[in-house]
């Protein structure tokens, strides 16, 4: 059992082909012993399984697709390190990006708690996620490693800023303007206001004012999860048109949350373009090593598992049902009936002294399919 992912992601894919991708997989069901993170620059679907098998679920997800978004697919180790390099933010726009990390976990525990995920394959995911949390520990601490930094730095002098939405984006967007040297004044505009956190400078109303907010504000900064537009384009090109002064909309949302046509009275920045102008992208050799380095471990132990796994459970089976036969034939001839728990004890012992070599062969990574082969026949053992 391998494991095989498919990447849509900025910037080989660009808004339009990832947000097609994200409606019809937020969508479709859920993918059985399967992942997906979907975010505002990818959408990462892994499976445990070959191609083939990555291949039919995308097909499944996404149906009649046109076939020029077709996806980076990796197998095997390349799979693990390209996953583990997302939740260390080595593969985002901004080295280390804060956002992606919560957003990995987050998902994870979704996939986890629908069943979606288990097993080796969750270990390996939340393994992942631990060594995101250390590799940021090698790069160079920064307030502003996060595209929602770069969204608030956007704003500029702006005085009010609307934001849309309350979940990890948002969030963290409102926590870049409160840094900027002069915070301006920030309403959060949420579906749930009671759950949005008070802190001083920061309005709280629900979403019947988001209307409101884009009549009125000078910038607002769309970070919702919706999978649908927040306001259809008729009803925004009226917004605009009412206003007395012009607007800048900033859509970090994926599918995006607007479509606006083109009007001197907007200002249109999508995460693409926050992208290109955060892609100031560095290199940290020692997080770059750390987070190889563990993948490969990671992927060297679930590797190991699938191909040793079986043949030692059936080397343990096989032990046992040999030590219950024996113990049945001579139980008769002991003198005493509680004896015959320390000869099951005995012959246990026995067995698994006998096994401890060949298991220990089996877990060294030389010549281990030619072992496999071997000690499966040398043994018996017919269905590892």
């Amino acid at each position: 059992m391998d494991l095989s992912a498919a990447s849509f992601s900025y910037p080989q894919h660009d808004s339009p082909i990832r947000a097609e991708i994200a409606r019809r997989v937020l969508a479709g069901d859920p993918v059985e012993r399967g992942f997906v993170l979907s975010t505002c620059l990818r959408v990462e679907l892994v499976v445990s399984g070959p191609e083939s098998r990555l291949r039919d679920t995308l097909t499944s997800l996404l149906g009649d697709a046109p076939i020029d978004v077709a996806p980076i697919v990796r197998s095997g180790q390349p799979a693990v390190t390209h996953l583990y390099r997302i939740a260390a933010g080595l593969e985002s726009p901004i080295l280390g990006e804060q956002e992606i990390l919560t957003q990995f976990r987050q998902s994870l525990l979704v996939a986890e708690s629908s069943g979606q995920v288990g097993g080796l394959l969750a270990r390996l995911l939340e393994s992942a996620v631990s060594v995101g949390r250390q590799a940021r520990e090698l790069l160079p601490p920064s307030p502003h490693n996060s595209m929602a930094a770069v969204a608030a730095q956007a704003v500029g002098g702006a005085d009010r800023v609307a934001v849309l939405g309350s979940g990890i984006m948002a969030t963290a967007v409102v926590e870049g303007l409160m840094l900027l040297p002069a915070p301006p004044l920030v309403t959060v505009v949420a579906r749930n206001p009671e759950k949005v956190a008070n802190q001083p400078g920061v309005e709280v109303v629900t979403f019947e004012h988001a209307r409101r907010v884009i009549d009125e504000f000078p910038a607002v900064i769309s970070a919702t999860s919706a999978k649908h537009r927040l306001i259809d384009d008729q009803s925004l090109a009226n917004a605009v048109a009412r206003r007395t002064a012009p607007l800048l909309l900033i859509d970090l949302a994926m599918p995006p949350d607007f479509r606006p046509a083109h009007d001197d009275a907007i200002s249109y920045l999508a995460i693409d373009d926050l992208a290109r102008m955060a892609d100031r992208r560095s290199r940290s050799d020692q997080a770059d090593t750390f987070v190889e380095s563990a993948a490969a471990d990671a992927y060297r132990q679930y590797r190991e598992h699938h191909e040793v796994g079986p043949l030692i459970g059936g080397l343990m089976t096989s032990a046992d049902a040999i030590v219950d036969d024996a113990v049945r034939r001579f139980s008769g001839r002991l003198g005493d009936p509680s004896d015959e728990a320390v000869l099951r004890q005995s012959a246990h012992t026995v067995a698994r002294t006998l096994l401890a070599g060949p298991v220990s062969y089996l877990r060294k990574e030389e010549k281990r399919s030619e072992a496999l082969e071997v000690i499966a026949e040398a043994f018996g053992v017919t269905d590892a």
